[in-house]
């Protein structure tokens, strides 16, 4: 992979530790991890542009129109990868959003 010329970027003192430790945790260099760290956020973000679009279409669809028989293939498959996807990226941190829901009041999802 050919890259282009470097870019200066400036951080607070903080971020850039936070960033130092976890591109050490990684086994990079800083700058590696924040480039896979950008390029995997620009994934991130395509997807949720394609799972939009989704619940857009889905949501513009008169009642009763839904062209699945199967609910999970429908709003509710979207909703669902939705969660995986967001899940998954998150990793072994996804207790804090689960705990912030308990905290409100509601129920916490757990898979069977």
């Amino acid at each position: 992979m050919r890259l282009a010329d470097a870019i200066p970027l400036r951080l607070t003192v903080e971020k850039r530790e936070l960033y130092e430790a976890q591109a050490m945790a990684a086994e990079l260099p800083l700058s590696t991890y924040l480039r896979n760290r950008l390029e995997r956020e620009d994934a991130v973000l395509d997807e949720l542009q394609m799972l939009r679009r989704a619940v857009e279409r889905m949501t513009d669809q008169a009642p009763g129109e839904s062209q699945h028989s199967n609910d999970l293939q429908g709003m509710d498959g979207v909703l669902l990868e939705m969660l995986l996807t967001l899940r998954q990226l998150a990793g072994a941190k996804n207790d804090l959003a689960q705990k912030e829901i308990a905290r409100q009041g509601y129920e916490v999802w757990r898979a069977k």
